[in-house]
């Protein structure tokens, strides 16, 4: 018999193609921890229902912040120039 948190996980997941087949890109950078909200205000604002998933996770010492973002490749442009123009402190593709 399988457990209980087994079931309910199996249960959510959704078939279907990953996010490169349909046209998403994902984006790895890591921002002062200061400016997360400010970070994810602007991937809102730029992509609205073109940002997939966003998910970040502190580095060692607690002062930056790893960020991935997952976007549908038509906001890629515009989503990384406005983050290079408004959080000049991030750092693409750069994770610890």
């Amino acid at each position: 018999m399988q457990s209980l948190s087994i079931l309910t996980t199996q249960a959510r997941r959704v078939a279907g193609p990953p996010a490169a087949a349909d046209g998403c890109c994902l984006i790895r950078m890591t921002v002062p921890t200061a400016a997360v909200t400010s970070l994810r205000q602007l991937a809102m604002r730029v992509c609205g229902d073109g940002l997939e998933f966003m998910r970040i996770a502190i580095c060692a010492g607690g002062q930056r912040i790893d960020v991935w973002l997952c976007v549908r490749l038509s906001c890629v442009a515009a989503l990384s120039h406005a983050i290079t123009r408004q959080l000049p402190d991030a750092c693409f593709g750069a994770a610890s």
